[in-house]
């Protein structure tokens, strides 16, 4: 079975974080992929059966193991933190840590290609398609200056040590910001930090050359007890077992 991922078109790339798509059959029979919170929510697109389904995969706020049996056809739309609120017209939190059929909470600013999905099985050929789809309903989607802010926060050097302070610097009261977190993104500011500092710390590990200890510093944990225990919560495993 193979995963692929694609970017997408340079225009997109604030509203969509990258295509992806699942192709095979499942290692002997049966596969347990874990899948680890991103900060994004997903459209995906099932053509395993008979007929296609689509599904929102809201925000994660915790590891989930996925169970993939026979052969999987799936494509899937990743879209970048925040972004999905233009296209869904409704809060990302009615999909926090949930699937929910497309059917049921359809995008009010976009209809996405599905048999144009179905007609072209090829990876790359879908990729295209949803590039011009989107493309298309681009500029009469609305600016959304909260979704430069996530995009600011993530690249921010230092993180900020609480809600309250982040709202001191986006300029705006806790409540409000609390809102726009909720509606955006589907889940809170503190849930959203604390997600930022387990990436930080995630990547920090790779290398495997820097003490768990100082990577707790650098991610900006109070402690390492406080990093490990944060850590488990997000992927499921202790950082010495990720590693």
């Amino acid at each position: 079975m193979s995963y692929r991922e694609s970017l997408p078109s340079p225009y997109l790339q604030g509203l969509v974080a990258a295509y992806w798509g699942v192709d095979g059959a499942a290692d002997d029979g049966l596969s347990t992929q874990r899948i680890l919170p991103d900060g994004c929510a997903d459209l995906i697109c099932d053509f395993s059966g008979g007929w296609p389904q689509m599904y929102w995969v809201g925000t994660m706020t915790r590891a989930i193991e996925v169970r993939m049996d026979g052969r999987q056809d799936l494509f899937g739309v990743r879209f970048a933190p925040g972004a999905l609120f233009s296209l869904l017209g409704a809060p990302l939190s009615l999909l926090t840590d949930d699937r929910i059929a497309y059917a049921a909470l359809p995008a009010s600013m976009w209809k996405p290609p599905l048999d144009g999905w179905h007609a072209a099985p090829d990876f790359a050929a879908r990729c295209r398609r949803t590039d011009a789809s989107l493309l298309a309903i681009l500029p009469r989607l609305p600016s959304s200056p909260f979704a430069q802010l996530l995009r600011q926060l993530s690249a921010q050097a230092a993180l900020p040590v609480s809600p309250a302070a982040l709202a001191d610097e986006a300029g705006m009261g806790l409540r409000t910001l609390q809102r726009r977190f909720m509606d955006h993104l589907g889940v809170s500011p503190r849930q959203h930090l604390r997600y930022l500092r387990f990436e930080r710390a995630r990547q920090l590990l790779s290398p495997r050359d820097q003490r768990c200890a100082d990577i707790a510093v650098i991610a900006g944990y109070s402690d390492q007890a406080h990093f490990v225990r944060e850590f488990r919560q997000f992927s499921g495993v202790t950082p010495g077992r990720w590693r």
